[in-house]
C-alpha cells in the first residue's frame, strides 16, 4: 500500500482505462498504526458497493499487511498479499462475476501464473512441469 500500487493501478488503467473500485492507500515507515487503520478504514468506504472489498497488499509480515489483517473479523473484507499487475488487471476483469473469495482465490491465481522464469520460457517444460512454447531445438543447435 505504498507509492507502488499508485503505479500499478496507473500501469492497469493506461491498458484497460480507468478501473472503478480500486484505490491505493500510502503507508510509510513515518505512518503510525493508528493512522495507516484510519486510511485504509477510509479506503474501505470509498470503493465499497456492499458485497465485499479485497485488500492487496505487498508483502506479508510488513506493517501493511498486519494492518490489513486487522479487518479480517468482517466477512467481507478479505487480504491478498503479494500484489502484482496481472492481479489487478484479473480484478478488473472479473470482479463483476465472482464471489470474495472467488474473485481472492483467482486474483492468487493470476499472480502466481504470471510469475515466470524468462529461461524457461525458452525451455520444453516450464516451472510447472506443462509445455508453455514449443521450441524447435533443431535450428537453435545449428
Amino acid at each position: 500500500m505504498t507509492g507502488v500500487f499508485v503505479k500499478l493501478i496507473a500501469t492497469a488503467e493506461y491498458i484497460v482505462g480507468k478501473i472503478e473500485g480500486i484505490t491505493a492507500v500510502s503507508v510509510d515507515g513515518e505512518t503510525n498504526a493508528f493512522e495507516a487503520r484510519k486510511r485504509i478504514s477510509d479506503a474501505i468506504k470509498q470503493v465499497s458497493r456492499g458485497d465485499g472489498v479485497l485488500l492487496l497488499t505487498d508483502l506479508f509480515g510488513g506493517s501493511p499487511s498486519n494492518i490489513a489483517f486487522s479487518f479480517l473479523n468482517s466477512e467481507k473484507i478479505d487480504v491478498v498479499i503479494g500484489v502484482n499487475l496481472p492481479m489487478i488487471l484479473t480484478f478488473w476483469n472479473k470482479r463483476e462475476d465472482k464471489s470474495l473469495s472467488g474473485l481472492a482465490k483467482l486474483i492468487q491465481r493470476s499472480g502466481i501464473r504470471n510469475i515466470v522464469i524468462a529461461r524457461d520460457l525458452l525451455e520444453e517444460r516450464g516451472t510447472f512441469g506443462r509445455r508453455i512454447l514449443k521450441s524447435d531445438r533443431r535450428l537453435s543447435q545449428k
